[in-house]
């Protein structure tokens, strides 16, 4: 290498130009380098030319997941829902003792139902409050009047229909006595009626219809009793055609003496159709009437009695 640097390279015979060809060894070396490193940047852009460097972006090989909007715009937007710790553990939520809620029952003497006459029940064991659809069942709420009404268990509207015709003033006021003790023992899940008859129009306690047996509907009937007279003569129709117009469940009628006409017996017919009532009867300290009364009870499933006065406190 020494020598070469000292070489003079000769120029060539027949070389024509305008200057000498004198290369020394290290030119020669310079020019090699260059050659090379332009060779090597032109093949570098020629692959770069050919195959374009990307710096790797991991997250770009991944799929990306593509919404499309379906619909108005101004609809109401998509929650996603939370994404579950699968750490934690499950909680599971305590089940509380459920007890049933009553609901509030109607009456089913105020349905548009077919009526029937009352049929007795067999073979309902405990549970249940059947109190709240006037079930004819043997519960111990009967409604006594002159020791009548203790078969008739289960009843729920009671209408009583009194005689307050003049031939009555002597005694009355144990018939009003036996009017407050009777209402007095109602339950309240009761209802009751009083209509009192003459010969005029019928007399009927405040508000003029059925009323729960609660204290205060008590005390109005007692303070409307007191305040009754009687007078007139004995004629009981139209008071039993109002009564029945009630639908009762039980009606009594007490009068001291009725006279038997058929046609009161044929109008009864007509006014409790299906029996749907039962009537019980009561011959008050006279038995004039005791024909009429003891048929009235028989053929409407009730029960018939002659008060005496032995029977009086």
């Amino acid at each position: 290498m020494a020598a070469l640097s000292d070489t003079v390279v000769p120029r060539r015979a027949g070389h024509e130009g305008s200057a000498p060809l004198n290369l020394s060894g290290q030119a020669v070396l310079a020019a090699w380098v260059i050659s090379i490193c332009v060779h090597t940047v032109a093949f570098v852009g020629m692959i770069l030319l050919v195959f374009p460097f990307t710096p790797q972006n991991k997250a770009r090989d991944l799929p990306t997941a593509r919404t499309s909007i379906v619909g108005p715009v101004d609809s109401a937007s998509f929650v996603p829902s939370p994404k579950q710790d699968l750490t934690r553990p499950i909680e599971v939520p305590l089940l509380r003792e459920q007890r049933p809620v009553p609901r509030e029952f109607t009456d089913l003497s105020e349905l548009t139902t077919m009526k029937k006459p009352e049929l007795p029940i067999i073979g309902i064991g405990a549970g249940g409050d059947f109190d709240s659809f006037r079930l004819p069942m043997d519960m111990g709420d009967s409604a006594e009047f002159f020791g009548l009404g203790g078969s008739a268990r289960g009843t729920r509207r009671i209408v009583y229909v009194v005689d307050r015709s003049g031939s009555m003033i002597d005694s009355f006021v144990f018939v009003q006595a036996e009017l407050k003790r009777s209402i007095s023992a109602l339950r309240r899940s009761q209802k009751f009626h009083v209509i009192f008859f003459n010969s005029g129009p019928p007399l009927e306690n405040p508000p003029g219809r059925l009323v729960s047996a609660i204290e205060a509907h008590k005390q109005q009937l007692f303070e409307f009793t007191d305040t009754v007279i009687p007078r007139g003569d004995t004629k009981p129709e139209r008071a039993l055609e109002r009564a029945l117009s009630m639908e009762p469940d039980l009606m009594y009628l007490l009068s001291d003496g009725i006279d038997f006409r058929p046609s009161l017996f044929q109008a009864l017919e007509a006014w409790n159709k299906n029996l749907r009532t039962r009537i019980f009867t009561i011959a008050y300290l006279d038995q004039t009437g005791s024909e009429l009364l003891e048929k009235i009870a028989r053929e409407h499933n009730g029960e018939f009695k002659f008060v005496s006065e032995d029977d009086l406190p």
